[in-house]
């Protein structure tokens, strides 16, 4: 019997430049949530060099400026939509690395988006195997979208990363707009790298030889070649971060298949056979409680779609978001506190590999970056006096860890009104708010 592998690919070269292409509902529907979306959009747009917009109802058009103002208000057909944008790509005018962002409130009656797909599914493996690198989000509106659709166009365009979210749905558009395009802002390309012999990023999907980085690779190989570099897995074992990953992306790939109504009870079951092999190889130490709770809760979802009775694509549309959404919980549960641990590991290292660097000009550089991250949060939020009281909050307590901070927030005497509520409607924005003002204070 073979001996499954898995090796978590790092960080490569960011690619500083995309492309951005909007493919936006004008239909009539759409008319409650235009003036907000039209804010959220032209503020999300300034400060890119490529971007276009597409605005579709039951016609489409490219428009001449990417900024949303007028609304087209008719009927509504995202085939269309999908068929200009396959023009704007064999156009030229894009760069390589394309993030395309759909934005609905769902299907026309008479929509021929279904009959597009296999057509669309060919055009997009050509442009994949020419290099171009796609990211593709949905943002969903109300209770009538179709998450197979959205679902169907994600695994046919999307190609960099599993780890991704499928569908956004947008309850306050005051709000929701703006916080989920800035989240989709902080994402980055990377460069592709090759790897030989081929790998695979679930234990169900086709191997593959050009993968973006923070992906975990699955292999029987104990041996494989990565971006020119020879790597010998025996001796790298498997860590407990890397299994978590590799677990996140099967959950991942199976809601996508599960969604548009695949019955992926088998490869459910292949993978958990896997996934217990890998496991038995994992020796987990007294600070990974919290990982290994993390893998057992991503397996008993796994174990869900293995007893063939769970079927997304049945769902209603809120139900299957709701799902949806609890999963990509999980999935990318950590992205903001990641980002608040990669922030002060870094002025370690940087502290440590170059102890010869004035420690005051380190803090300075990161404390320049946190102003400026939190210059945007700043204008996302319609609420100045929020602004002000958490920035006040942080100055008041700067000596206590994130951690004491967050916690004395939750207790049952906290006076601060504005900012408990805050913290229980947006947790994770709030957190990282307080955080980048405790940078900003050093």
């Amino acid at each position: 019997m073979t001996t499954p592998y898995i090796y978590w690919l790092k960080e490569s070269a960011q690619i500083q430049e995309y492309s951005v292409v909007g493919i936006i509902d004008g239909s009539g529907s759409m008319c409650e949530a235009w003036n907000d979306l039209c804010k959220a959009w032209n503020y999300f747009v300034s400060g890119f060099k490529s971007v276009y917009c597409i605005q579709y109802d039951d016609t489409a058009i490219l428009q001449v400026s990417p900024q949303l103002t007028t609304q087209k208000g008719e009927g509504t057909n995202i085939e269309l939509g999908f068929r200009e944008l396959m023009k704007l790509i064999k156009s030229g005018n894009l760069l390589q690395n394309i993030l395309i962002i759909f934005i609905t409130d769902g299907i026309g009656e008479h929509d021929g988006i279904e009959q597009y797909f296999e057509e669309m599914n060919k055009e997009f493996e050509q442009l994949h195997s020419q290099g171009y690198q796609f990211k593709f989000h949905t943002l969903a509106l109300g209770e009538e979208f179709s998450h197979p659709v959205a679902a169907e166009l994600k695994m046919i365009i999307h190609n960099s990363g599993i780890l991704s979210s499928q569908i956004d749905l947008i309850q306050n558009t005051k709000i929701d707009f703006t916080k989920v395009l800035q989240d989709i802002k902080d994402e980055v390309f990377y460069q592709m790298i090759r790897v030989d012999p081929q790998c695979q990023l679930t234990t169900f999907t086709g191997p593959v030889h050009r993968v973006t980085p923070n992906q975990v690779l699955f292999t029987n190989s104990n041996s494989i070649r990565v971006g020119g570099k020879q790597i010998n897995l025996d001796k790298e074992g498997v860590t407990p971060e890397a299994l978590d990953r590799f677990i996140r992306q099967i959950m991942t790939k199976l809601m996508e298949f599960n969604s548009i109504g695949k019955d992926v009870k088998q490869e459910a079951i292949q993978a958990l056979q896997i996934i217990e092999k890998l496991k038995s190889r994992v020796t987990f130490k007294e600070d990974d409680d919290e990982i290994k709770k993390f893998i057992d809760q991503n397996i008993q979802k796994i174990e869900e779609f293995a007893t063939g009775n769970l079927n997304l694509k049945e769902f209603q549309p809120l139900q299957a978001a709701k799902f949806m959404h609890d999963v990509q919980d999980l999935i990318i549960r950590d992205k903001k506190k990641m980002q608040r641990i990669k922030r002060k590991s870094v002025v370690h290292a940087q502290l440590t590999m170059h102890p010869q660097q004035p420690k005051q000009q380190v803090k300075d550089y990161y404390k320049e970056l946190a102003l400026k991250r939190l210059e945007q949060y700043e204008k996302q939020l319609n609420n100045q006096e929020l602004y002000e009281d958490l920035k006040e909050f942080a100055k008041q307590n700067k000596v206590k860890t994130l951690d004491q901070i967050v916690y004395l927030t939750k207790t049952h005497d906290f006076q601060l009104k504005n900012i408990k509520e805050f913290i229980q409607t947006d947790e994770d924005t709030a957190i990282d708010m307080i955080d980048l003002f405790l940078i900003s204070l050093d």
